[in-house]
């Protein structure tokens, strides 16, 4: 039976890369995107995640065609940066609507087809953000912490119906992401040039990062296993980070954080 995959965000970066890469061994994929993207074998569909009659269309589109789906990936998102105190309720709004609740209209879209189907796999894009809260992406940091909680929960509603739920905790990855980030530099006279620096420190990590590729490749992995484990940490060396967010006290772990990007 062909395998349906469906990816949010798949136009472009690690989107873009799960989807060749489900391509190449043999899945059906469907790529939701608000531009179609120019990869002739990937169905394109027009979905904003922070529309829901968007998302509804879509996902009914996507059944309409192939009646069943093996996989979810929940990968839209954004970045927003900027002190707390200073970011305008629109940008803090749009910054959970993309990362999290679209998540959330997806998942819900999916959820009742692959409950009938009794099975199917959801796989939420996160980031090592929602254990290492980073200081002036806070609401970011945010969006992934949910995404977190609410992979978990889901994931203990749908186990009896066969379905499995996986947050993908990445590193840094070099993806048009780091240009796109929404930046709110008012403040920063006030925390005496502190935003610019630690936002600067994060761009830069992220353009030595990880290709989307190898994403990709830690998906497929994934994908071979029996049963997907709740949480993923991806990107060598990353490991390590999940070792110390489980060994050093939150105190500790949250000055370490403030030093390097404080």
């Amino acid at each position: 039976m062909q395998k349906i995959a469906v990816i949010t965000g798949a136009s472009r970066g690690i989107g873009l890369a799960m989807g060749r890469a489900l391509a190449r061994e043999g899945w059906t994929v469907c790529g939701l995107s608000r531009r179609a993207g120019d990869d002739p074998e990937i169905e394109w569909f027009s979905c904003d995640v922070a529309d829901g009659d968007s998302v509804a269309a879509a996902f009914a589109a996507v059944w309409a065609r192939h009646g069943r789906m093996d996989l979810l990936v929940c990968n839209a998102g954004i970045g927003v940066s900027g002190a707390a105190e200073f970011t305008g309720e629109a940008d803090v709004w749009r910054q959970l609507e993309v990362n999290l609740l679209g998540a959330i209209r997806c998942t819900q879209q999916a959820a009742a087809g692959m409950r009938a189907q009794c099975g199917g796999r959801i796989v939420f894009t996160s980031s090592l953000a929602a254990i290492f809260p980073l200081p002036f992406q806070s609401f970011y940091a945010v969006s992934k912490a949910g995404l977190n909680s609410f992979s978990d929960a889901v994931g203990i509603e749908l186990r009896p119906f066969g379905v499995e739920t996986c947050a993908l905790l990445l590193n840094d990855v070099r993806t048009d992401f780091t240009d796109n980030r929404r930046k709110t530099p008012a403040g920063d006279e006030v925390y005496g040039g502190r935003i610019a620096a630690s936002v600067g420190k994060m761009e830069a990590s992220e353009r030595r990062g990880m290709a989307p590729e190898a994403v990709a490749a830690a998906l497929m992995r994934l994908l071979r296993r029996r049963h997907l484990p709740p949480h993923k940490i991806v990107g060598t060396g990353n490991e390590l980070l999940g070792f110390l967010y489980r060994a050093l006290p939150a105190r500790t772990l949250l000055w370490l954080l403030g030093k390097i990007y404080g």
